[in-house]
């Protein structure tokens, strides 16, 4: 987000009608507010299966229920939301702009790393919920 910023001081793109801005500032913060819900939402479950949210931490169990039933990865499409839904509410286009390289890192490095050690702890029944459930929506 602070890329972003930077580049919108330095390279100010044109910002549309204060009417109109208001409106995207408005979506942005309820993007914003959702993408905390679903975060939340994603603490307290792991918190109830008594089981870690680190990436580089020891699964006990695997969570299925919840928001993951919707995709693999609520905790990081909640991290993107908030990240959009705040450079939205800030006016700051340059960082919405710049979305897809976060998104690119946790594609191609983070989420798959995590694949591969869920898939060697739990196995079939990992890769049964993977055929089941898609990787974001």
């Amino acid at each position: 987000m602070g890329l972003g910023a930077w580049l919108q001081d330095a390279l100010e793109l044109p910002l549309p009608a204060p009417m109109p801005l208001a409106w995207i500032e408005l979506a942005g913060g309820g993007i914003a507010c959702l993408g905390l819900a679903l975060a939340v939402s994603c603490f307290v479950l792991f918190a109830h299966r008594r089981t870690t949210i680190m990436p580089s931490g020891h699964p006990s169990r695997l969570v299925l229920d919840g928001p993951y039933r919707f995709t693999r990865n609520p905790m990081y499409l909640a991290l993107v939301l908030s990240y959009v839904g705040l450079c939205l509410q800030l006016g700051l286009l340059w960082a919405v702009a710049l979305v897809p390289l976060p998104w690119l890192a946790l594609q191609l490095y983070v989420i798959p790393f995590e694949e591969a050690r869920l898939r060697a702890e739990f196995g079939l029944h990992y890769s049964d919920y993977c055929a089941r459930v898609r990787r974001w929506l």
